[in-house]
């Protein structure tokens, strides 16, 4: 009932504002079952844009017990697309499977990677980094941040870092963030015996990350084998990586469709591959001048395209170039 009260003021509030105010476009992050924006776009005759961050609809498919939920959401999501004038969506492999569910014509999908803050907090040397963080200052770093849950591939990258670990004098991993997997990846780390070379910083504030991404010398942004095909090799960690001037390994198996500087610019390995990523980090340490080069494509891109306000220029552009506007 509250759920349903919340929509019922929402919508009510959204109405009263669309009477007074004259807008060009309502913009929503999808919102699973709501259909106030959905009807009062139709209502007021507005064009509807909608961000989609996740694919709800398959991952809620793999829970048991689910199946009238996910019926649900599939139709609001089929009635929220086809009556969008364009829908948001950050990877390549995700704008396929909106296309192919729904029979959505292209031009109504916009591929716009997520972007980043560029906070006003001073980014710090790379020794006061690992000063702070406890690791030796001629270290070579490997560095995760984000959200510590069974879409990202901790295994291998453990994995990848013992066998890494004699051919890299003082080879360190740095993991910044929590999550339900936060103990697992403890306790593996452990079992492999890298307990005296692996940081975990826990949950650090956004704009606290520039005291410690300059003591990284690598970001990774290694996810599953199923999830690098669900949603492709970019997560929303690029940004921030390459803001800070980090080079970057993803997981996955193509980066096409995606702008030239971020194939330019990344190192790409087969998923769940942890030889291949022990060769990858191996070869990155024995090459700086390529490191650095990758670096300086994809920190230029990133300043260029990948802050927020380049990303809601991009968003509003789309908007204003809509055929309703014309």
């Amino acid at each position: 009932m509250g759920r349903m009260w919340i929509k019922l003021l929402s919508a009510l509030f959204m109405i009263f504002l669309c009477l007074r105010n004259h807008y060009d476009a309502i913009y929503v992050r999808e919102m699973e079952t709501n259909p106030g924006p959905r009807l009062i776009s139709k209502l007021f005759k507005i064009p509807l844009y909608i961000e989609i961050n996740d694919l709800i609809v398959p991952v809620l498919s793999e829970n048991e017990g689910r199946s009238f939920l996910v019926r649900k959401i599939r139709q609001h999501q089929e009635s929220d697309f086809k009556q969008s004038s364009g829908l948001i969506i950050p990877s390549v492999p995700m704008c396929n499977w909106v296309i192919n569910q729904y029979g959505l014509p292209e031009n109504k999908i916009h591929m716009i990677i997520n972007g980043t803050d560029v906070t006003e907090a001073k980014k710090v040397s790379s020794l006061k980094a690992r000063s702070k963080l406890s690791i030796p200052p001629n270290c070579f770093c490997l560095g995760f941040v984000g959200n510590i849950y069974e879409r990202y591939d901790f295994n291998t990258i453990l994995q990848a870092m013992v066998k890494c670990q004699n051919q890299i004098p003082e080879l360190y991993l740095v993991i910044v963030g929590e999550g339900p997997l936060s103990s697992k990846v403890k306790a593996k780390v452990e079992k492999l015996h890298i307990e005296n070379r692996s940081i975990f910083t826990g949950y650090v504030q956004p704009e606290e990350l520039g005291k410690i991404l300059p003591a990284f010398d690598i970001g990774l942004l290694c996810l599953t084998k199923k999830n690098a095909l669900r949603y492709g090799p970019i997560t929303t960690k690029l940004s921030t990586y390459a803001l800070h001037q980090l080079p970057i390994i993803t997981a996955g198996f193509l980066l096409k469709g995606y702008p030239d500087e971020i194939n330019q610019g990344l190192y790409l390995v087969p998923p769940e591959n942890p030889t291949a990523l022990a060769d990858k980090i191996l070869h990155i340490y024995n090459n700086p001048n390529e490191r650095d080069e990758r670096t300086k494509i994809l920190h230029d891109y990133a300043i260029e395209k990948l802050t927020w306000s380049a990303v809601t220029a991009k968003i509003i552009k789309i908007i204003k170039n809509d055929k309703k506007f014309i």
